[in-house]
């Protein structure tokens, strides 16, 4: 699995939880293309979001996250790096 379908499956999980700054275009297609990397605590996520992310991204790639598993990155970048790892 490449990192753009691993950051596409954030991007659905954030907007599916209604976090609003992955809505703005400019910093999504940023993200996407791994130009830029937003920090969770930036995001300002609330429960319902993380399990929105978890889920998609399990949906995507069949790694399963819990919530709080998420506290462990710090970016999204991190994230999207430790999945790309284990889907290896």
């Amino acid at each position: 699995m490449d990192a753009r379908t691993i950051r596409q499956a954030i991007v659905d999980g954030l907007e599916a939880g209604g976090v609003g700054r992955i809505n703005e275009k400019r910093i999504r297609d940023a993200f996407l293309a791994g130009d830029v990397d937003l920090t969770l605590a930036e995001l300002d996520m609330d429960s319902l979001a993380r399990m929105e992310l978890c889920i998609a991204i399990e949906l995507s790639t069949g790694i399963s996250l819990v919530p709080e598993e998420l506290g462990r990155y710090r970016t999204l970048g991190e994230l999207a790096r430790e999945i790309e790892g284990r889907c290896r």
